[in-house]
């Protein structure tokens, strides 16, 4: 009896490192005027990791057009060599907005990505931090805000991509209901 119950607790640490966890804030979810024009903003990225907020942008985009929004524009296109060597965030971001409000974008999703890699050890997981904004175009205001963490089981259950597709859903999805 005493070999068995020295065996379970190695068996249990194994099963809660496999754990995945998300933990989201946000405000309040907000009025917004039906089948109204939407576009992404280009994304913020605060990592090391290369071209994160592009896949995060991409991936808000089609998430936004799964919900039935109306989303036109394209996402911003660099070259990867201008990506790699950091761009000019800001520049891009106040573009994109001024290009969506010729356009008569009524909303602008915007967001940044703070933390997009594994962690480092044994149980290496994936680790997504990003904050989402959305912007009411006409008045050039924030008019909602959510910030996000995942991390996700290990042992190779799941990537980065996916969890941030989880993460990026349940945010928006708080924004919009």
């Amino acid at each position: 009896m005493l070999k068995t119950k020295g065996i379970w607790i190695p068996i249990l640490a194994l099963m809660l490192s496999g754990c995945a966890g998300m933990s989201v804030q946000s405000a309040k979810p907000v009025a917004l005027s039906k089948g109204a024009a939407w576009t992404v903003l280009p994304f913020a990225n605060n990592t090391e990791t290369p071209l994160a907020n592009e896949r995060a942008a991409a991936l808000a985009a089609g998430i936004l057009q799964s919900d039935n929004q109306r989303v036109l524009g394209t996402l911003p296109i660099r070259s990867r060599t201008q990506a790699l060597l950091g761009g000019d965030w800001k520049k891009e971001y106040a573009t994109a907005l001024g290009s969506a409000r010729s356009d008569g974008v009524h909303y602008a999703l915007g967001g940044s990505v703070d933390e997009w890699n594994y962690r480092a050890g044994i149980n290496a997981e994936p680790v997504v931090t990003m904050t989402l904004w959305i912007v009411d175009v006409p008045a050039d205001k924030v008019i909602w805000t959510g910030v996000g963490s995942a991390h996700g089981g290990s042992l190779g259950r799941g990537g980065t991509g996916g969890l941030a597709q989880g993460l990026i859903h349940r945010l928006i999805d708080r924004a919009l209901n």
